[in-house]
């Protein structure tokens, strides 16, 4: 509830303002917070994010994300190391200062499993593919920062278990602070 009155109160107090923040050669750097919750286990992880972006267009960005593991809010962690590395295109539908986005990023992940009463063997760390599927918002408030949230997708599998493929879906809620320059000088409108 704090969260929607602070985004309504930054809304509203920059709302006069139509000056374009999304334009081509802007350059993105977002820091963040991730809970996920993961769909075929009983985890809730916490994940440090960040993520560069740069916009070729108004509509249209290309994107690296990095995931790094922190923790997990249960006693029994089903990870005990993950790391995911993602790139991929975002469509945009910029309106002034508010920008809402989705897209989608195949990459790869850094995985290990905790041995646990389910895997009780240890498991080394291994390369897997990832995939991940996002959508989102992003608030231009100053000049140079920009405040967002947004949901993920993340699909991986831990390969190679006894018992089979080890199923590592996620889906995150992310939120943070980011930082932009406009890279390219903006030819003047006619």
């Amino acid at each position: 509830m704090v969260m929607v009155i602070a985004l309504f109160t930054i809304y509203q107090s920059v709302a006069q303002q139509k000056e374009a923040f999304v334009t081509p050669g802007l350059l993105k750097a977002n820091l963040s917070f991730n809970q996920s919750f993961m769909v075929f286990q009983k985890s809730n992880n916490v994940y440090l994010g960040g993520n560069l972006e740069y916009f070729t267009s108004r509509n249209l960005s290309f994107r690296g994300d990095c995931l790094w593991y922190l923790d997990t809010r249960q006693k029994d962690p089903v990870l005990k190391r993950n790391a995911v590395v993602l790139f991929g295109a975002l469509l945009h539908l910029p309106n002034g200062k508010s920008d809402f986005f989705a897209g989608v990023q195949p990459g790869i992940s850094f995985s290990q499993p905790q041995p646990s009463a389910v895997y009780d063997h240890s498991y080394p760390t291994r390369m897997m593919p990832a995939f991940g599927i996002t959508a989102g918002y992003s608030l231009y408030f100053s000049r140079f920062c920009n405040f967002n949230i947004g949901i993920n997708y993340l699909v991986s599998r831990y390969r190679g278990a006894e018992t089979g493929s080890i199923k590592l879906d996620e889906f995150m809620i992310t939120g943070g602070l980011g930082f932009h320059i406009v890279t390219k000088k903006q030819k003047p409108e006619k």
